[in-house]
């Protein structure tokens, strides 16, 4: 006999392909190994198979329902090989755990754990509706600054929140956040698939990511992610600035042919300010931004939620509306990386689904190899409705506006500041300490003086001198504040000169 490998039917030897499905059949015995689908009807613990959703790497997705109750459901089954594997088996525990660290009425609810009789693990959890923030900002191209602060503020109580609990989620990305649309019309943002998340200096999970090996999407990774150094919350305030950057902008601040090269951009690269892209966006937005891309982490916001309070302070005084902030978000982060908050938000995951056209709604599974967070907007949810028309790229027509109040007040834009005459140079080198010249003039000594340049888009030549060193050059273009990096060669250790003996002088008789 001869099996679909997609459908698994069986097919008499003679047929080389399935009518339904169009797959090349393979030999009955090689199906053997494959993981077959979870038919309509069959039970996994409690619930009952409805249909598949979905499938792809990990494993598949199914729609589940409660026999007695109806309660709909997702249920989550890693594939053969993902479930033979004790490091993933533990990374699927381990995440689970993590959930139950941040739990508050926000948390995706994770209803069962356990194995088919094949052996493959399963998760059952909540099945929600709505699309990623990928999906929308792949629609709109690029989201106003309203709508961006709108929904990074949830985005941020996720982060925050699970940074109290010590959880650094490593993959943040539009992909991983997911835009609930609930039943009066609020769609709330969700953080998901903390599948490669970090439980910061905790003991209580088993499982342990290998310190030295960068995980996570390089599009959006840190700089200290990228080298595989240990990392803590910051590196998620990095990867949150890489998503203001790209919901503001439309595009990442960092790209190249190879992940390799991103990485290589992301350690020493220096991205363009949003406001010199030509997108019309404020001066005022570029500061909170690039505070977050900060290539040192201590120099980043102390929490996510303060990265995008600025941003959103920033927004208010290029003239943009935005709704309140919720109140108990946006704490400082304490010495220990804690979130000074009362309440704590919730943590999901979702599987990734096959690729559906734009503007698609779906059903997703939250919960499974990884733990993510999520947070309720504030008022308005969205937002939309206090923004100003000429900002909003999903304003209504001017016909369909309301007739202007005669008492109500207009937004006046400020004039940005003037751009800062000169920018700040920060050098990491090895050796730590040199000293760097334009020309003939000392500019300073690093890391003790600060070393700034009249601002310009002229590259300019600048020497790094260091004692026990040959000197090196970098170029640079002071058009913004930058970081460089440079690695002087040490010089060779000079020899002894041994003096020559002298020749005894010829005797009178040689010739």
């Amino acid at each position: 006999m001869s099996v679909c490998p997609q459908c698994h039917k069986q097919y008499p030897e003679d047929h080389t392909k399935c009518p339904e499905d169009g797959q090349t059949l393979i030999p009955d015995a090689a199906a053997q190994g494959l993981d077959r689908d979870v038919p309509a009807g069959e039970m996994v613990g409690e619930y009952r198979i409805v249909s598949k959703l979905g499938e792809g790497g990990f494993g598949t997705v199914y729609r589940g329902e409660h026999p007695v109750i109806g309660k709909a459901v997702a249920i989550k089954v890693l594939s053969r090989q993902l479930s033979s594997s004790p490091e993933m088996v533990s990374r699927f525990i381990a995440e689970a755990r993590a959930a139950n660290q941040v739990r508050s009425r926000h948390i995706i609810d994770i209803f069962a754990f356990g194995a088919l009789p094949d052996g493959r693990q399963y998760f059952v959890m909540e099945l929600l509706d709505g699309k990623t923030l990928e999906d929308h900002l792949r629609e709109r191209g690029r989201l106003s600054p309203s709508e961006t602060v709108t929904i990074l503020r949830g985005v941020a109580r996720a982060l925050d929140a699970a940074h109290a609990a010590g959880i650094v989620h490593r993959d943040l990305k539009p992909e991983n956040v997911f835009l609930v649309d609930e039943e009066d019309g609020v769609v709330i943002p969700k953080l998901l698939d903390f599948g490669i998340a970090k439980l910061m200096g905790d003991a209580t999970g088993s499982h342990k990511t290998r310190t030295g090996v960068p995980m996570g999407t390089p599009y959006y990774m840190s700089p200290e992610q990228c080298r595989g150094d240990k990392i803590d919350h910051h590196t998620d305030i990095y990867s949150l600035g890489v998503v203001s950057y790209q919901l503001l902008t439309g595009q990442l601040p960092f790209v190249a042919e190879s992940f390799m090269q991103v990485m290589f951009k992301h350690v020493s690269g220096i991205a363009q300010n949003p406001s010199t892209l030509p997108v019309g966006l404020p001066l005022e937005l570029d500061g909170p931004v690039m505070a977050m891309l900060s290539k040192v982490p201590s120099e980043r916001p102390s929490s996510a939620g303060a990265a995008v309070e600025a941003l959103a302070e920033a927004a208010a005084r290029a003239g943009f509306e935005l709704g309140a902030s919720p109140s108990g978000v946006h704490a400082p982060m304490t010495p220990s990386g804690a979130v000074r908050e009362a309440t704590t938000l919730s943590a999901a995951e979702t599987l990734a689904m096959p690729d559906r056209p734009g503007g698609s709604r779906r059903a997703l599974l939250f919960g499974g190899l990884g733990v993510g967070l999520l947070a309720v907007v504030g008022l308005g949810a969205w937002g939309l409705q206090h923004q100003k028309p000429a900002r909003q790229a999903m304003a209504p027509e001017p016909s369909a506006l309301a007739p202007p109040v005669s008492s109500a007040k207009p937004v006046v834009k400020p004039v940005p500041p003037a751009a800062p005459k000169t920018i700040t140079l920060t050098v990491q080198s090895v050796p730590e300490r040199v000293d760097v010249f334009r020309d003939d003039e000392k500019l300073g000594t690093v890391p003790d003086d600060v070393i700034e340049l009249p601002r310009g888009d002229a590259e300019v030549t600048l020497r790094l001198e260091a004692e026990g060193y040959k000197p090196s050059t970098i170029t640079v273009t002071p058009s913004q504040n930058a970081v460089v990096s440079a690695k002087l060669a040490k010089k060779p250790a000079s020899r002894p000169v041994v003096p020559s003996k002298p020749k005894a002088p010829k005797s009178e008789l040689e010739f």
